[in-house]
């Protein structure tokens, strides 16, 4: 079955969905966004990471880095062979005015995407 067969509802499947995987106490703002979220403590991460990509409803997995290099790459193998979920690592800001540190990860996935590199900046900063 094809991702666009997947990604649509009616006989393909359930439609899929983003899933948001963090530490617990970093859930709220995802939560208030409307996203479904899940809170990984220390010691479940790689049965939590199995348990989220073997879900038919699997589209996206946005991943907190510190619980994903917590699981190890086990865990995520079979979603990398077929494709699906498509696991997006993210980092939150620990400290007041921090910026997070997902930038340089989704550069290299545009650069990959399109071949070519660009600059990434913040808003209201010029070309």
């Amino acid at each position: 079955m094809t991702h666009a067969a997947r990604a649509g509802q009616g006989a393909a499947g359930p439609p899929l969905r983003l899933v948001v995987v963090v530490r617990p106490g970093d859930a709220l703002g995802f939560r208030l966004a409307g996203a479904t979220v899940e809170e990984v403590g220390r010691g479940e991460e790689g049965a939590s990471l199995r348990r989220l990509a073997a879900a038919p409803d699997a589209g996206v997995l946005a991943v907190e880095e510190e619980v994903l290099a917590a699981a190890g790459p086990r865990p995520l193998r079979r979603a990398r062979e077929r494709g699906l979920p498509v696991v997006l690592p993210f980092a939150l800001p620990r400290r007041w005015g921090e910026e997070g540190r997902g930038r340089a990860y989704v550069a290299a996935l545009i650069r990959r995407a399109v071949g070519y590199g660009v600059k990434l900046g913040a808003a209201g900063e010029g070309p």
